[in-house]
């Protein structure tokens, strides 16, 4: 089944959707890995609409188990879960501000194609939840030359 199939489990299930992950924002991209999708819809159409149709196509919940999805979803504006089928992984969440933010990482990486997926994992994280990026001890530079005690 291609992608355009698989996607149509979205038609008049979401308010809006757009393909993303490395797949989209590297150059060239990867031929290994799966194809992300940004979901953007809301309580009435996840429950009435595409909740039964990921349960009728066979989508796993690769999220949290965090009981009632609907309920998990409304209760803060930058949550998601993730379902897959395949090689296809749709990013849902009900917030607006998650999915602009999700697509503002998405652009800046693509514009800088930026290939070391802990990159983009650390863009997506500034990005979405204004974490920084800290390297661990044995990313770190070794100490300068001078330094009587190397960093820690």
């Amino acid at each position: 089944m291609n992608l355009e199939t698989k996607l149509e489990v979205l038609k008049g299930a979401c308010l809006n959707h757009q393909l993303v992950g490395s797949r989209i924002t590297c150059n060239p991209p990867p031929t290994n890995t799966d194809q992300d999708v940004l979901v953007l819809t809301d309580k009435d159409l996840f429950e009435s609409h595409l909740k039964p149709r990921l349960v009728e196509h066979s989508f796993d919940n690769d999220g949290s188990d965090c009981g009632d999805i609907s309920e998990y979803l409304g209760e803060d504006e930058l949550t998601f879960q993730s379902f897959s089928h395949g090689d296809l992984n749709l990013i849902i969440t009900f917030s607006d501000q998650f999915y602009r933010r999700f697509l503002a990482a998405t652009s800046i990486a693509k514009l800088l194609n930026i290939m070391p997926k802990d990159h983009r994992i650390a863009l997506f994280q500034a990005v979405l939840y204004g974490n920084s990026y800290t390297p661990l001890p044995f990313d770190m530079p070794p100490p300068a030359p001078w330094a009587e005690t190397p960093f820690a």
